[in-house]
């Protein structure tokens, strides 16, 4: 089954999951996301959270994971002025 992996932690609490979608929210509002990445890169973070405090810590890891793998194709930040 190619694309899946083990979530590592099954169980969050309110907390961290506010946590998580904070951080899903601002870096998907980001002019630079691909929309149609949304659901991948939710599985990102919480296929690669176990601890979510250290995540908010690290907030820029998953800013540079997401600018990586998750921002629009250079043709369309081309298209659109960005690059």
């Amino acid at each position: 089954m190619q694309g899946y992996r083990r979530v590592q932690k099954s169980v969050f609490e309110p907390d961290e999951l506010r946590a998580l979608k904070a951080i899903y929210d601002d870096v998907t509002a980001e002019d630079w996301f691909d929309p149609d990445q949304r659901e991948a890169f939710a599985r990102y973070l919480i296929e690669t959270c176990p601890d979510i405090a250290a995540m908010k810590r690290h907030r820029s890891v998953a800013e540079a994971s997401a600018r990586i793998f998750y921002s629009r194709p250079p043709e369309t930040a081309k298209a659109v002025g960005w690059l």
